[in-house]
Formats: C-alpha cells, structure tokens, sequence
C-alpha cells in the first residue's frame, strides 16, 4: 500500500465523523430549546407559586396553567434527557471513528492481519453508536408532539 493510499484509509472515518457532526449540531440545538424552555416554565412556575402564598388561590384559568406547567415540565425533562442521550451517543460515534483511523494507521504501520480487523470492528461498533442516536432523536421527535398537544388542550 502506498503512502496516498494509507492515509486515505485513514481518513475515510472522517467522513462519519462530518455527517456525525452535523446531526449534533442540529441534536445541540434540539437540546438548547428543551432547556431554555424548561427554565422558562419554572419561571412562570415560581411567579404562580409566589402568587398563591400572597392570595392564597388562583383563579380557574391560572391555576389551570399552573397544573400544565407541571405536567409539560415532566414531558421536557424526559425529552431533555433522551436528547441527551441521543447527544452522547453521537459523541461517543466520533470517538469511535476517531479510534478507528487510529487503528488503520496502526495497522497499516504493523502490517499483520488480525490488527487490520479491529479497526473493522471499531467502525462497526461506532455505527452502531449512530444508529443508537438516531433512536433517541426519533424518540424525541415523537415526544414532542405529545408537549405541543398538551400545551395546545391547556389553551382550549
């Protein structure tokens, strides 16, 4: 194998790590919104409840809003942590391709067979890690849905 060879073996696990990278991105995002949206729940969570110790009650609409709050606040956190998790996943993908460029180069310096299947196997378990991610982030996708319905019978 030639040197141009070599290292474009080596590099070829750049390419999932592009794609990996640009689905975080948009995973990062997902998760920023869920976060600030959260903060902005107790918010107004911690106004209601300061309003109920002053006057003892909420009228019928508030304290509506008050209890959707809390259910679209539990709704949130699981969706923050399935994010998360579809984050972490991504990341550890990376790493994982990242390794596998580590162990062609070292396979390639070493030259015996049996190291050029690790790298193989490290890719494998890598995309498995993507595949992993997607998971979550499908998940999340559904369960945003069922946020947007809660908050959307609350104003009926």
């Amino acid at each position: 194998m030639t040197a141009i060879q070599a290292i474009q073996a080596i590099l070829a696990p750049a390419v999932g790590i592009s794609a990996v990278g640009l689905l975080l991105l948009g995973l990062s995002n997902r998760y920023s919104a869920i976060i600030s949206r959260i903060r902005q729940l107790n918010d107004e969570r911690r106004r209601f409840s300061r309003q109920l110790a002053d006057q003892q009650e909420l009228g019928y609409t508030d304290n509506a809003r008050f209890m959707n709050i809390r259910k679209q606040t539990e709704e949130l956190l699981t969706r923050s942590r399935t994010v998360r998790n579809a984050i972490l996943a991504m990341q550890a993908a990376i790493a994982l391709f990242i390794l596998t460029s580590v162990g062609i180069g070292l396979s390639l310096v070493l030259g015996r067979e049996f190291d050029a299947v690790v790298p193989l196997v490290i890719f494998l378990v890598g995309m498995l890690a993507v595949f992993v991610g997607i998971t979550y982030s499908g998940l999340d996708v559904y369960r945003s849905f069922r946020v947007v319905l809660m908050e959307a019978k609350a104003e009926e």
